[in-house]
């Protein structure tokens, strides 16, 4: 059975985690298809969206398979293994397009760090994340960490690194973690209707306002704003432009190219 299964609806991509006994959880077959799919879709143009959630209706991901992962006895296997899921989630958060990450069941450790690569988290009712990591002498390794604080600041990722309490859909929703809260087997419905919005935008605009959110974040305002106009001049002259304004006089819907 494959560890990871990938449709194509579109414009979307969906990701499935796939060892549902397991509870989604990550090994090297999980690990090397992600690693291997987000490549190939960082190289594709006609790319709108990415969905990604698990298998089975229990869990999102447990985090990284403890079995597997104790096979890493060094100090230097372990921080090569954990470099390489950290690379991998680096560039799934930097693909150009939104990735949605549809929480259909909890999210433990490692799993909580791969819903937060994410860049909309759609999390079903009883679904809830845990960052267990201290509760096994860790701490996160794959980034969730940082990306946790930009999200929720300082006390707050204090208080969940150190506590690794429960934090549910509609908490999640109240203090930034998620996006959207959907009825239990609802979240892929609603990840897919988030999807299909996006794709009512213009493709080279969708990707440069993504790609002007991940940096500006890090960015003082005089220089953000200066990128803020860098993006958006060649958009300007952009055929979607002109056939977004046309179809907007028109009352039509636009039919965008890319171009």
């Amino acid at each position: 059975m494959a560890g990871l299964l990938c449709e194509r609806e579109g414009g979307t991509a969906l990701l499935r985690l796939n060892r549902p006994a397991a509870r989604n959880a990550v090994n090297a077959e999980i690990m090397a298809a992600l690693e291997e799919e987000v490549e190939r879709l960082a190289r594709d143009p006609d790319l709108r969206a990415v969905l990604l959630t698990g298998s089975g209706g229990e869990a999102f991901c447990a985090g990284g398979d403890l079995k597997w992962l104790q096979s890493f006895a060094s100090a230097e296997e372990g921080m090569a293994v954990n470099g390489r899921m950290k690379g991998i989630l680096s560039r799934l958060a930097a693909l150009p397009v939104p990735v949605i990450a549809v929480l259909n069941g909890y999210a433990l450790g490692g799993g909580t760090e791969i819903a937060l690569a994410c860049d909309i988290r759609v999390m079903e009712e009883h679904a809830f994340l845990s960052f267990r990591q201290a509760r096994i002498g860790v701490m996160t390794g794959w980034g969730g960490g940082a990306r946790l604080l930009r999200l929720v600041g300082h006390g707050r990722a204090l208080e969940l690194l150190a506590t690794s309490r429960e934090v549910g859909a509609r908490e999640a929703l109240a203090m930034g973690l998620a996006n959207a809260a959907a009825p239990r087997g609802g979240g892929l419905e609603e990840g897919l209707r988030l999807a299909a919005e996006i794709a009512k935008g213009a493709p080279l605009a969708i990707r440069a306002i993504k790609r002007f959110l991940a940096a500006a974040a890090e960015l003082p305002l005089k220089e953000a704003l200066e990128m803020e106009g860098a993006l958006f001049r060649p958009l300007w002259a952009s055929g979607d432009h002109h056939e977004g304004v046309r179809a907007f006089i028109e009352k039509r819907g636009p039919a965008f190219k890319g171009s």
